[in-house]
Formats: structure tokens, sequence, C-alpha cells
């Protein structure tokens, strides 16, 4: 299970106390009009209710704090239930549109990036300066394909440098989300240029550095993302994001042994993962290894993946 992409900061809850003083109340049911003192059994039924409110506090916190100790434990379920249960002990507490961003990286996490974008927006609709939330929103977009829509919430982060709560992080966020965004809608000129400021910024951002490289590509660049890929592998030579990217290039290019010595290391990497014996399959048919490929594409199925997704590579290997 993937871990929550940010650290998630706990917030503290805030409550209210003191000693009551001398007090009246008025009375509201129908024939009770004036003003009267409080009796002893008004301050018996208002202790009671504030023992009742104390508890789900501290029963409040203390599932605030299990939650988020079972995010960073990558427990999303076990987080995901304490952060629910929170909500129904005080459902109009301060800080739970905070709960509810975290909710939504949890679906996030688990693929369900159309419920995240449901959770997110209801935040957003509240709290349209909670940048965090708005961010995640568009990330969750661009999983689905929005690109448009995602692009549209890093632009209003952007146009807004100097205020509150945007630090320089999470402008270069914003900034690589919107070129993600621009790659979608095949805008890659004006995609390129976000992240090549990136890079200039932060020449250590090796997400930037692989998203530029595919640009390149598909601005008719191909030899000249295989060299930028090439370095980044240098530096990081088990980085799967860099590798699974460099091995694609050299397909396109007709480079099936490099390839296939890449999707060998992919595999070594992540044994589990049906796409890399698929991906290799089709490098060794080039290769015309077919015994080996029909070996990866057995896998491949042992895997889970339907054997109509792969019948025309397996006739190839016969």
């Amino acid at each position: 299970m993937n871990n929550i992409l940010r650290p998630l900061a706990l917030f503290a809850s805030i409550f209210l106390a003191g000693t009551l003083g001398a007090q009246t109340i008025i009375p509201l049911q129908r024939g009770q009009g004036g003003i009267r003192s409080k009796t002893v059994d008004d301050y018996k039924r208002e202790q009671h209710t504030d023992k009742r409110e104390q508890s789900d506090s501290l029963a409040y916190v203390d599932n605030l704090r299990r939650a988020f100790n079972a995010l960073y434990a990558d427990s999303l379920g076990q987080a995901e239930t304490l952060f629910n249960e929170a909500l129904k002990l005080r459902p109009a507490a301060e800080g739970n549109h905070i709960i509810k961003y975290n909710l939504g990286l949890v679906d996030m996490a688990r693929g369900r990036n159309v419920q995240a974008v449901e959770k997110l927006s209801a935040v957003i609709k509240d709290y349209p300066n909670y940048f965090d939330a708005r961010l995640a929103r568009a990330e969750a977009n661009l999983q689905l394909g929005r690109a448009a829509e995602a692009q549209d919430d890093a632009q209003q982060v952007l146009d807004q440098p100097g205020l509150d709560g945007i630090t320089p992080q999470l402008l270069e966020r914003a900034r690589f989300v919107r070129a993600a965004a621009r790659y979608q809608l095949r805008l890659f000129t004006e995609a390129h240029a976000d992240l090549q400021h990136i890079i200039s910024a932060n020449p250590q951002n090796t997400n930037a550095q692989i998203l530029d490289a595919l640009t390149l590509q598909q601005m008719g660049q191909p030899k000249e993302a295989l060299n930028r890929l090439n370095l980044i592998v240098s530096a990081h030579p088990d980085m799967v994001d860099a590798l699974s990217t460099r091995a694609a290039v050299e397909a396109e290019l007709n480079m099936p042994a490099l390839a296939r010595a890449d999707y060998d290391r992919l595999v070594e990497l992540q044994p589990n993962e049906s796409a890399y014996y698929i991906e290799r399959a089709k490098m060794l048919l080039r290769l015309g290894e077919k015994k080996a490929a029909r070996t990866d594409l057995d896998k491949a199925i042992k895997l889970g993946v339907p054997h109509g997704m792969v019948q025309p590579l397996l006739l190839q290997a016969k």
C-alpha cells in the first residue's frame, strides 16, 4: 500500500474552560415567562452535559492521535475508521475540515480518486484558500484524466504567491501539477517551460526532470530525452520511475536490448508488477527470444492479467 504523498500535520483542538459564576437562565417553554435564578437541578443537568462533552472531546483527540499514527504506519483502513469516528463525536469541531482533507488523501492513496475529489471539493467550498486541499484535488483529477480541472486548481495557487500559507514548496508543487496537466493536454511547450522553471530553482527535483524528459520526447527530441534519463538513472540507479521511463524511450528509439536490461532491473525491484513482465516480453520478442517472452507472459497472467489482454503477444511467442 502506498504511503500518503506528503507529511500530515497534527492540529490542536480548541477547548473552552472556565469556572461558573452566578448566572441566570431564560426559560423558553410556554407558560414560563420571566427570568429566574438557576436552581441546583439546573447545575446538575449542566454538569452532566459538560461531563459528556468533555468525554467526547477526550475521545475525539484520542481518535485523532491514533488516526495520524496509523497514517504514518501506512494503516489506511484504521486511519479512515478513526477519522470518521472523530467526526461523529464532534461534528461541529473547529478543524474538522483538516480531518476531511486527510480522508480525501486516504481515498487517493487507495486509488479512489472520484471519492477523493468529492471530499476535497466539499472542503474547498467552505475553505477556498485551503491550498493543500486544492492541490490534492488537482492531483486526484490528474489521475482521473481531468487535466483542465487540475490546471485550474494549480493556476489559482500560482496566481496568489503573496497570500498567507503560500510557501515556496507549495508553489513548486503547484507548478509541477500545472506542468503535468499541460502534458496531459498536449501543451508540451508550456509544460516544458514550467518544468525548466522548477529545475532551475531546484535541480534536485527528479520528478520534474523525468517529466521534462518525457516532454522532450513528445516534442520530437527522443535522443535528448534519453540523455537526460541516463543522467538521472546514473545518479539514482534503482529509481523505478526513471528506469521505466528510460525503458519506454529506449523502446521508441528501437533499442530493445537496452530496454530489456532496464526491465530486467525493474522486475528485480518489483517482482509482483505485471506490467514490467509484459513490457519485457515485447522487447524479448523484438530480440527473437520467444521462449523467454512466453515465460514472462505466463508470469503476468499468474499475477492477474487477463489472458485476452496478452493474447496477441502469446501468438507472437509461439
